[in-house]
């Protein structure tokens, strides 16, 4: 009987984190501060079949070691999806954590400051979502953005707007410059304005050349 009453929680969990995809996450959003749907990524990942979901339970006594251990597992996951067709910088993984307890969300705040380091230095960028996340929008701090209906964490490549995100640590941006350097002092690949202003400012504080 315990079986089943999970299997229907967990098929409600999913549901919800359909809903919240084709909702929210692929959707403008009005307090955003920008065009475009809240994450760019995740409909041309879906149409590719490139954004895989996978859940994990954190049983009865969950802890932040667990959580911990939960994300840097997932790290190493990640590295299986290369075998996924389609477009590589596309590939994302989607842990869904439909047992964390409400009261206990923050561990994943607490799980991904731990974690963002480690994940950086792969070249990979975390995040976490859940009801009582206040992770901010890049651009309206106002707007708490990563909200969600079901405790997740997702993980993807690093890509170029991510120096929004990179910027405010030297180690961090240094990983994100020896990456994306080069597509700066080259201006046909035309950079949006707004990260190549963020990109000198960090550049120019930390003395870094940004050379691959």
């Amino acid at each position: 009987m315990l079986t089943d009453v999970f299997s229907v929680d967990l098929a409600k969990s999913l549901q919800a984190v359909d809903g919240w995809l084709s909702d929210y996450i692929r959707r403008p959003h009005p307090e955003l501060g920008r065009s475009g749907p809240v994450c760019p990524f995740v409909a041309p990942a879906q149409k590719a079949e490139a954004l895989e979901i996978r859940v994990r339970l954190v049983g009865p006594t969950p802890s932040l070691t667990l959580v911990e251990e939960i994300i840097r597992c997932a790290l190493d996951e990640f590295g299986e999806l290369a075998g996924m067709s389609g477009n590589p910088n596309l590939r994302s993984l989607l842990l869904v954590l439909p047992d964390l307890p409400y009261a206990q969300l923050g561990l994943l705040d607490a799980a991904h400051a731990a974690l963002k380091p480690e994940s950086v230095r792969r070249g990979l960028m975390i995040g976490q979502f859940h009801e009582r996340c206040t992770e901010r929008a890049a651009h309206n701090p106002e707007f708490e953005v990563s909200w969600a209906p079901v405790p997740m964490v997702a993980v993807r490549s690093m890509a170029i707007h991510d120096v929004l995100f990179l910027a405010d640590r030297r180690e961090w941006f240094e990983e994100y410059a020896s990456r994306f350097g080069v597509r700066y002092r080259d201006s046909g690949h035309g950079v949006d304005p707004v990260l190549t202003r963020v990109y000198e400012r960090a550049r120019a504080a930390y003395g870094t050349e940004g050379t691959p």
